[in-house]
């Protein structure tokens, strides 16, 4: 198998030469010119919208299954940084794990043949435009946060998904869900009335009322698994909604954060760290009744705790 590598990222769009059509014409006119060519059987694996800085890509992971079931023989890709921009994990690829295999990397526009570098590295200058690639992932990555840092302290920037209770409007800004702002305020109102996280739910039960991931996939959002809810509510989520600030229409965003450059794992940032704007959508609950119902959810969990340690002392 001769092997087309086709990445494109949200950063390449502006470039008519990244394009997908355009790599495809360019890896093809080089496949066959190939010796090879003639026989083999030609693949493409293309990965659209991802970024090159780790190898956590469907298309290319799929690529290496193929590698090391020994079924490819060359790989194209239109230069380096389509494999991926990171240069320690691009070396490691291209230096250790095709020879192993016996896979010979070409890289069209960086003039990069690897069966013309048996034995060394490629020289400094492949060096250099491995580190060159990941300095300008890099740069972009900060300045896109930079603009998004941005956006969010003007309040312009939105979270994908809206929390229980609004829906996206036409300006894209959060506006009161007609079919589930109620069932929040009655929380909020249950809560303020003294009711527990606990009998909320079970009011919210009787009522048949379905749970937010219910109310999701009947919108065609399948996020969660609901076989086992059977509109059962949860108190942990009851809680969570108690405890939501964008209820009064305060403007929440950067509770959590991406740990490092090119990683999926995100870490919650301390509240000094949020960025909060009141009154930048229409509030659910008014904030008086907000602090009254956080003020009883604490009240009333206070002699859970106290009855706790009264047992310990006396065991």
């Amino acid at each position: 198998m001769i092997a087309l590598y086709i990445r494109l990222s949200l950063d390449d769009e502006k470039y008519d030469s990244m394009s997908i059509e355009n790599q495809q014409i360019l890896l093809r006119e080089k496949a066959e010119s190939l010796p090879e060519y003639s026989g083999s059987e030609i693949k493409e694996f293309i990965d659209n919208g991802y970024s090159g800085v780790n190898f956590e890509r469907p298309a290319v992971q799929k690529l290496l299954e193929f590698v090391k079931a020994g079924q490819v023989s060359t790989i194209l890709v239109k230069d380096f940084s389509r494999l991926g921009r990171n240069s320690l994990e691009t070396l490691y690829f291209i230096q250790k794990v095709f020879p192993l295999y016996h896979v010979r990397f070409i890289a069209v526009s960086d003039n990069f043949d690897s069966l013309e570098h048996k034995g060394d590295t490629g020289g400094i200058d492949v060096a250099f435009k491995h580190l060159i690639n990941e300095c300008y992932s890099r740069d972009m990555s900060i300045k896109s946060k930079t603009a998004k840092l941005a956006r969010m302290k003007r309040g312009e920037y939105q979270s994908v998904i809206c929390p229980y209770g609004y829906k996206k409007g036409e300006d894209g800004k959060m506006t009161p869900d007609e079919e589930t702002a109620d069932n929040v305020r009655k929380i909020f109102e249950w809560a303020a009335n003294g009711i527990t996280a606990g009998g909320i739910t079970r009011k919210l039960y009787e009522l048949g009322i379905p749970t937010p991931a219910e109310h999701k996939a009947g919108k065609g959002k399948n996020y969660y698994d609901i076989s086992r809810t059977n509109g059962v509510w949860s108190s942990s989520t009851v809680l969570r909604i108690l405890d939501d600030e964008r209820y009064t229409g305060m403007y929440v965003i950067g509770k959590s954060s991406v740990v490092e450059i090119g990683s999926t794992h995100i870490r919650r940032n301390d509240e000094s760290k949020w960025i909060k704007i009141p009154d930048h959508h229409k509030p659910i609950v008014s904030r008086e009744l907000f602090k009254q119902a956080k003020s009883r959810i604490r009240k009333f969990k206070l002699p859970n705790l106290t009855l706790r340690i009264c047992l310990l002392d006396h065991m």
